[in-house]
């Protein structure tokens, strides 16, 4: 039984490249799902803080159901996210 390096070599290569699709696969799907999932937690606190502004501070803002909230945090993602902006000089 002769053993054939070249063709060894394509199934190693051919394996790696594979391994690199399914992890990046990984990554993207594992993304996805962070983010729907953080946009309806999102989506639910900011409904709820304009809810408790309307009651409690300004009657003049106007109260969002939790889909509209939902829908503003995913397309104005920067809008409920805090970040921390330290210069270290």
């Amino acid at each position: 039984m002769s053993i054939d390096y070249a063709e060894a070599a394509r199934l190693i290569r051919k394996g790696r490249k594979s391994e690199q699709r399914g992890k990046a696969l990984q990554g993207c799907i594992t993304g996805l799902i962070t983010f729907a999932l953080l946009s309806l937690l999102k989506g639910w606190l900011f409904m709820l803080f304009l809810d408790v502004a309307h009651a409690h501070w300004w009657p003049a803002i106007p109260t969002i159901g939790y889909w509209w909230s939902v829908l503003l945090m995913v397309l104005l993602p920067s809008l409920g996210s805090s970040s921390s902006t330290k210069r270290e000089d």
